[in-house]
């Protein structure tokens, strides 16, 4: 039954390639989110997304809010949406900038825009506001792992709903962790103050933005020991980053090793689905559809 999935992801990825400067949404219906503001970090207007609920779901379900990479919206967020919504989950794929548009100012511009998806979704009818998930890729990895923080939860405000679960796709750990300690940093200390929420992080042992094989174990090392048990890092053999998407790439990024370079990415059909299948384990584990 894995071979049969397998095949199929890589006859998927083979076919959604050849689209994959055209966005592919997650399944769902298009939703415009009022904007918010977040005082020093900055504010949106509105906030462009898809919603999508389970087939012939319970009234009320849980919900995981879907942070893309710096490409903007590209396929990764449908290729787990789908499954998380087979499980019993509905899914909110917001749209932060456009492919190109990663603001300079850096992940504070983009939580603005996941305070409002926040709110939205626990103001759902057929939401419960309490069991909501957040998962991201790369810079939406990132925010991912930062949402996790009291400091960064009490920025977005007392009306905006904790997640209950997390999920982090290869977030630069090396720079995160770099980052947070720098005091002219948005975010500095924000690791301090990590919850003990439940969170899975993905990273390749072969991710050109990283310093080494095993980037993320120094950035969880510098929590607070709840925190760290509630944490797991998986690391993705041979794996590049973006190994989940649909196409192979190679450019250029200022951001790669904290010092520029070039970076690889390498699609895995195999790697997608196994994470694919643990990202949903872990939501159903934590979010009880």
């Amino acid at each position: 039954m894995h071979t049969i999935l397998i095949i199929g992801l890589m006859i998927f990825f083979l076919f959604s390639g050849q689209a994959f400067s055209q966005p592919i949404a997650a399944p769902g219906e298009p939703v415009t989110i009022p904007g918010t503001e977040i005082s020093g970090w900055g504010q949106v207007g509105e906030v462009p997304a898809r919603f999508g609920r389970p087939a012939g779901s319970t009234p009320k379900v849980p919900a995981v809010l879907i942070l893309h990479g710096s490409g903007g919206v590209d396929g990764r967020g449908a290729f787990y949406a789908k499954a998380i919504q087979e499980a019993g989950i509905a899914t909110l794929e917001i749209t932060m900038f456009p492919q190109h548009g990663r603001p300079r100012e850096g992940s504070k511009a983009t939580m603005p825009h996941a305070a409002a998806a926040l709110k939205w979704l626990a103001a759902q009818p057929t939401v419960h506001g309490q069991r909501l998930g957040v998962m991201g890729f790369s810079w939406g990895g990132a925010m991912a792992v930062l949402m996790s923080s009291e400091f960064v939860q009490e920025r977005l405000g007392k009306d905006i709903p904790k997640p209950a679960a997390f999920v982090s796709f290869y977030p630069v750990c090396s720079n995160m962790a770099r980052n947070l300690g720098d005091p002219q940093r948005s975010f500095y200390n924000a690791h301090t103050r990590m919850s003990a929420t439940p969170m899975l992080i993905f990273v390749g042992t072969r991710d050109d933005y990283e310093e080494g094989e095993r980037p993320c174990d120094a950035l969880v090392a510098m929590w607070p020991p709840a925190a760290r048990e509630h944490t797991i890092v998986r690391y993705v053999e041979g794996a590049t980053h973006g190994f989940d998407g649909l196409k192979a790439m190679e450019f250029k990024d200022e951001f790669a090793r904290g010092r520029g370079g070039m970076v690889s990415v390498i699609p895995n059909p195999e790697a997608a689905a196994d994470a694919r299948q643990a990202v949903v384990s872990f939501f159903v584990k934590h979010l009880k559809p």
